[in-house]
């Protein structure tokens, strides 16, 4: 191997360090919840999410290659497709990398509880980087495990927008307005003749 093309595969390398922990920041920052939902799933357990992200991944993957061998278009809408798989993937990941760092806690974490994304993220691509196991086990697994716990995460909270909606008012039905009408008009003539009565009898007196 040639000293250009290690070069290249050293910089690569170096750019995918520094480009993950930036893009879970990134995820963090912009889709706070999201992140939070993703790192409260995997907190109660990974094989729940990795079992729910498996045939989303699955999915992905066989459409993106059935999709990819229609031409020019198709090509560019499996890329679109990946590209998008990824980041809701790594959004999910994030929470992940969350959990991590909170289990590896700091006492820092309360006023700037973006280390914990920073520290568990470090924590995650560093095993990345472990030959063959990193690369063809843990990567494609914490992957999988991120886009099932963003799922997970979305689900239960449109479950719990669904339990917290407020019922409708109670509203008097039409055919049962005119009978209102009619009994406010009778309570006011009422009261109208016994104000005359009693009228009528101090001017007497």
């Amino acid at each position: 191997m040639l000293m250009a093309d290690t070069m290249a595969i050293f910089f690569v390398i170096l750019g995918l360090l520094l480009a993950f922990p930036g893009l879970w920041l990134l995820c963090r920052g912009v889709w706070p919840q999201a992140v939070t939902g993703a790192a409260e799933a995997c907190r109660n357990g990974l094989l729940k999410p990795f079992l729910l992200g498996l045939p989303l991944t699955c999915a992905v993957i066989l459409a993106a290659v059935i999709i990819g061998k229609a031409g020019s278009p198709g090509a560019i809408t499996a890329t679109a497709l990946v590209c998008f798989y990824l980041v809701f993937a790594q959004c999910g990941v994030a929470g992940l990398a969350t959990k991590i760092g909170m289990t590896l806690g700091s006492s820092k974490d309360q006023r700037q509880p973006w280390r914990a994304t920073l520290r568990g993220g470090i924590a995650l691509e560093l095993a990345w980087l472990l030959p063959i196991l990193g690369w063809f086990l843990l990567l494609p697994v914490a992957t999988t495990i991120g886009s099932g716990a963003l799922l997970l995460a979305l689900w239960r909270k449109r479950l719990a927008a669904k339990t917290t909606q407020p019922a409708a008012p109670f509203a008097i039905p039409s055919a049962a307005a005119p009978f209102a009408e009619s009994t406010t008009a009778a309570s006011r003539a009422t009261s109208s003749f016994g104000e005359r009565v009693t009228g009528g009898l101090r001017t007497e007196r």
